[in-house]
């Protein structure tokens, strides 16, 4: 079991109602790195929900297929990231070539710590948690840090793949979960 000094991860409750609020609105579209200039990965959804408080009771109907996870550092409890869980790959939204086991996100005053490396670490034990055993994850080729962060916790490169839609190319990796 992967143990984080640091964070923690706590599933999406209304108690974080106004940590996800702030969490959102520190994301200014030239930040994000997603196709869909509304989106932060790790919080997949919320851009196309009313509210966050809809966003919330979307995550609990979606229980058993997808699983959202907020990070929290331990010694004070900020909201760090956000990491989603597919359970299946079918469950992501992109296009089948882009679909991806976990997405997450470091709010951008965080970045550069180590955290994003612990947030995907802790998201492997969850994944292994639901039983998966290996887990695709996808980064665009411009994000370095994220590029860095799935080579550190064991990822290993499968290929490159273009979006003739979005204009975008991606890397995808592979993680074995031991």
């Amino acid at each position: 079991m992967i143990c984080s000094d640091r964070l923690e991860l706590k599933r999406i409750t209304l108690q974080y109602e106004e940590q996800i609020k702030e969490y959102i609105s520190v994301y200014e579209a030239d930040m994000r790195v997603t196709y869909d200039e509304n989106a932060i990965p790790g919080l997949d959804g919320i851009s196309d929900i009313a509210t966050v408080r809809d966003f919330i009771d979307y995550t609990q109907e979606m229980e058993g297929k997808v699983s959202w996870f907020l990070s929290l550092r331990k010694s004070d409890g900020k909201l760090i990231g956000a990491l989603v869980l597919r359970h299946d790959l079918s469950y992501d939204q992109d296009d089948g070539d882009f679909a991806s086991h976990i997405g997450y996100s470091i709010r951008p005053d965080e970045r550069r710590k180590g955290y994003a490396k612990e947030q995907l670490m802790l998201g492997l034990a969850e994944a292994e948690k639901i039983g998966l055993k290996r887990v695709r994850i996808i980064c665009r080729d411009i994000n370095e840090g994220s590029r860095r962060t799935i080579e550190a916790c064991g990822g290993r490169y499968v290929d490159s793949v273009y979006g003739d839609e979005s204009g975008i190319t991606v890397l995808r990796y592979d993680i074995d979960i031991l």
